[in-house]
């Protein structure tokens, strides 16, 4: 009779250790899922301060490496007709790191493949020229 309790015993343990370990590793790829939306919304942040400035030196795309990761920046200024203004889109994408669930290419369901992320900011700014209300003294 001992030894039954001791093997339930056992089993019981290692289904807590598998299931402590699976929650450790999923809260390790949301911190590294995280951490990378966080470098993509810096990066998205940087290039619209830069359009929002009206600087000439602002690249419309780009690509930058951060801890392994390659970053695609796209920027867009479009003019919108009968107002004095520029709407600004700037896209930021990388690869995914997880994978994700869904139906496998063979038709059986499990780990699907590598998705590319992607974040999108959009703003406006006017287009009235930086020197318009400027005196001399």
């Amino acid at each position: 009779m001992a030894l039954i309790e001791a093997l339930m015993a056992t089993a019981v343990l290692g289904l807590g250790l598998a299931a402590a370990t699976r929650l450790t590793l999923h809260t390790l790829q949301t911190a590294h899922d995280t951490r990378q939306h966080t470098i993509a919304l810096a990066l998205a942040l940087d290039a619209m301060e830069c359009h929002q400035s009206s600087r000439t030196t602002c690249l419309s795309q780009s690509s930058v490496e951060v801890s392994g990761t390659l970053y695609s920046l796209h920027s867009q200024l479009q003019a919108r007709p009968g107002l004095a203004l520029v709407d600004l889109h700037v896209r930021v994408q990388w690869p995914g790191t997880g994978l994700t669930s869904g139906v496998a290419p063979n038709g059986n369901a499990g780990p699907g493949p590598l998705q590319t992320r992607e974040l999108l900011i959009v703003s406006s700014r006017d287009a009235v020229p930086t020197w318009v209300g400027v005196s001399s003294p």
